[in-house]
């Protein structure tokens, strides 16, 4: 394999971090101290930008599992960088995605930290932390938050919401759903394009879940509204939209029909399709045979 120069440098970069991680923290304390740590969230991209490309779902499951510790390390010494906690919850979020299936109590705990991480990098806003202190709502804050806080918003919200998804019988976690709608929905007014229409493929799930006589925008129909959306974003590319609408919308309304051609289509997809998201396509098709493995206990 040809090692090209910008490659070369992304993996000299990875491995210089981690070699001080394993050396010792004191050399990148230093750096924080003396303002290096502002390289670190570019780097952090350039780790997740070759994860989410990788070829497989296994690697990218076993990298994310690595650059979650090293990331937290990162973020735990410079605790006051809004974009190293942003990519934190970020990191805590896609590893929770990766195992909810198998173990779902490890992907809530995953998600907990995530959403405590999410919160501290929305609280870098000094209106949003004071807001937060005087006890106001989040759906009253998250509207004066601009770009700088639209992929914190974005993960936050899906950590919110996916560790609802998985405790569906509990009163109280349900009542947090607000706040993880209006965090979604205010990173989708800033970029409703970002990471492929992630955002729209969540708010169809939640859509589908949310009865349409309370009022609040949900019920079949906008629920396929929403993953229509989201699937223009990536001109269908992106297959964890049809992951989502087959595991929500079509058992939610017992199409299934529906949900066979959906999964079966995303295994038999072509997964590097989606330029900078073949491993998460890979994930989706681990989550597509899964599901079809376990539809007699979902319909």
């Amino acid at each position: 394999m040809k090692l090209t120069r910008q490659k070369g440098l992304k993996l000299l970069v990875v491995a210089s971090l981690v070699l001080a991680m394993m050396t010792g923290s004191g050399c990148i304390k230093t750096a924080v101290r003396t303002g290096v740590h502002l390289s670190a969230v570019p780097v952090m991209d350039m780790m997740m930008a070759s994860l989410l490309d990788s070829p497989s779902s296994a690697l990218l499951k076993d990298g994310m599992a690595s650059n979650v510790l090293l990331v937290t390390a990162l973020a735990e010494m410079d605790p006051a960088n809004q974009g190293l906690l942003s990519k934190t919850c970020f990191l805590y979020t896609a590893y929770g995605m990766m195992v909810e299936d198998q173990d779902p109590a490890y992907a809530v705990e995953l998600y907990t930290i995530a959403k405590g991480y999410g919160m501290r990098s929305l609280q870098c806003d000094k209106a949003f932390a004071k807001g937060m202190a005087e006890g106001r709502k989040i759906p009253e804050l998250t509207g004066a938050l601009g770009e700088k806080y639209m992929e914190t918003l974005c993960w936050t919200g899906l950590a919110y919401g996916l560790y609802l998804m998985q405790n569906m019988d509990d009163p109280m976690a349900l009542m947090d759903m607000p706040d993880c709608v209006a965090m979604v929905q205010r990173s989708m007014d800033l970029d409703d394009t970002y990471m492929f229409g992630v955002g729209k493929a969540f708010m169809g799930g939640y859509y589908a879940m949310l009865p349409e006589f309370l009022g609040l925008g949900g019920g079949p129909d906008a629920s396929k509204a929403m993953f229509e959306e989201a699937r223009k974003v990536s001109d269908g590319k992106f297959l964890m939209v049809d992951v989502f609408e087959a595991r929500f919308l079509s058992t939610y309304v017992d199409d299934q029909d529906r949900f066979d051609l959906l999964l079966n289509r995303v295994i038999e997809a072509d997964s590097s399709a989606l330029s900078g998201g073949e491993g998460l396509n890979d994930l989706a098709k681990v989550k597509a045979e899964y599901f079809l493995s376990i539809k007699d206990t979902l319909f």
